[in-house]
């Protein structure tokens, strides 16, 4: 339980070092540093889709608005993520964790699943992000470099964002 207490503050904690991330790291028009995939994929159970939607949505302005300036980009492809996060946790780790309205983590779960759920969550993202941010106009060689670079910094990056905002069911 101890956990769930520590959430939204953890998460809005994350939600700032998000912000500053876009603020004062820019790494070129090839990669996009984005935690906001993994945050939405470790919002507890409890929430319903519909909620989790509205605070994909409240993250993504958040940071639109605070940081990058393209108003609507962060928020239009984090709702795919929240649309679809319990079927992803379905899929990688079944059924009994959405009934029992647990959460998951690396020590139940191991990092191979994680990792997975990790990355259908960031490729849900960034096809939308990347799509949205060329509008049609940049070549699809590009836009493939993008995705692939932004992938896997993302995935190093959401690693270490699943392991602190997940419980350590050690305690």
């Amino acid at each position: 339980m101890r956990s769930n207490q520590n959430f939204g503050l953890l998460f809005s904690l994350m939600l700032v070092c998000q912000i500053m991330l876009c603020n004062f790291s820019p790494l070129g028009p090839y990669v996009i540093l984005s935690m906001l995939p993994a945050m939405i994929l470790c919002v507890p159970l409890t929430i319903s889709t519909i909620g989790c939607m509205f605070i994909a949505f409240a993250s993504g302005l958040a940071v639109d608005w605070l940081s990058e300036g393209l108003v609507g980009l962060n928020a239009a492809a984090l709702i795919p993520v929240a649309l679809m996060r319990k079927g992803i946790i379905r899929i990688y780790f079944g059924e009994d964790l959405i009934d029992r309205g647990d959460s998951f983590s690396f020590n139940k779960f191991g990092t191979a699943k994680v990792s997975a759920a990790i990355l259908t969550s960031l490729t849900l993202f960034l096809i939308a992000y990347v799509i949205l941010d060329g509008a049609g106009t940049r070549p699809l060689w590009f836009n493939l470099t993008c995705f692939g670079a932004s992938m896997i910094c993302n995935w190093i990056l959401s690693l270490l964002v699943t392991h602190i905002l997940t419980p350590d069911d050690r305690k």
